[in-house]
């Protein structure tokens, strides 16, 4: 694979973990791996390693894989978290690498804050390439599972329990619930600690709860509403998931809502490196010349 270099940058105000690879147009990548949305993921994780996603992206683009908000080396910052906010992390990422616009992929949980961003800023977007989107009643579920297991363990514990312990593990809230969506950023992030420290549990709470609503208020696929969905111009690619994190409903009602979509409509179990990256080239070739 091409070179990879790796700096850490201040975008919208958050230390950023990014890293670059290949040559091409810009590709703004939004990482998989739900709340351990780390840049790795595209290599380690699922589908993006079985298919081997990188060698494919790296020879045809200049790759912008970052650390998203709140997961592995990046900080983060203590606030409602949706994807809007996300979404204008990874403009801010764009914008201090000097790119005026560029591709956009997401993955997972990804796709929420990819598409977020093809809504709120059109003009510098090219194609929306959206793999295996989170989504469906099971999700939601779950997920409302996790931070109610988080919130009640600071209701016992409290807030500063909670900086105790996850200043001591090496976990995040996607393998710990008890830690919370800031827990894994708050050993990289003194800022985001001394916020947490003196934020009383009833404020905390509040912020808690409405993240969750702003992030997983539906049973389809999370991200912009439908009548957003339906604004989106540019070229869009779907490649559907099927188990209880990647919905096959969800994807559908994304390609569904979105003005030119392309679905690959086949199961899972043929999505394989010739499959996929057929599916991508007609794609890409497409949306290139446009």
């Amino acid at each position: 694979m091409t070179k990879i270099t790796t700096q850490m940058l201040n975008a919208d105000g958050i230390t950023t973990r990014v890293s670059i690879v290949g040559a091409g147009e810009p590709l703004l990548m939004f990482s998989p791996g739900g709340f351990d949305a780390t840049l790795e993921k595209w290599s380690e994780l699922g589908i993006y390693k079985k298919i081997d996603i990188m060698s494919y992206l790296a020879e045809r683009f200049t790759c912008i894989l970052f650390d998203r908000r709140e997961c592995g080396q990046s900080g983060g910052r203590l606030e409602i978290l949706n994807f809007a906010g996300m979404a204008r992390h990874g403009y801010a990422v764009l914008e201090q690498l000097g790119h005026g616009s560029a591709h956009v992929i997401g993955g997972c949980l990804g796709c929420a804050p990819a598409s977020e961003f093809a809504y709120l800023y059109p003009n510098l977007t090219k194609s929306l390439n959206l793999i295996w989107p989170v989504g469906g009643a099971k999700y939601r579920i779950r997920n409302f599972g996790r931070f109610s297991t988080h919130l009640a363990w600071v209701s016992e514990h409290g807030i500063g329990a909670l900086i105790e312990k996850a200043l001591g593990s090496e976990l995040g809230f996607a393998k710990d619930s008890t830690l919370g969506p800031w827990g894994g950023s708050l050993r990289v992030d003194e800022g985001l600690t001394e916020s947490l420290r003196t934020c009383d549990r009833v404020a905390y709470a509040r912020l808690v709860q409405a993240s969750y609503r702003a992030m997983f208020d539906c049973d389809s696929a999370p991200g912009p509403r439908p009548e957003e969905l339906m604004q989106i111009a540019r070229p869009v690619c779907v490649v559907p998931g099927a188990d209880e994190s990647h919905a096959r409903s969800a994807a559908h009602f994304v390609g569904e809502c979105l003005p030119d979509s392309h679905l690959l409509d086949i199961p899972t179990d043929a999505q394989n490196s010739e499959s996929v990256f057929t599916f991508f080239d007609d794609f890409y070739s497409a949306s290139l010349l446009n």
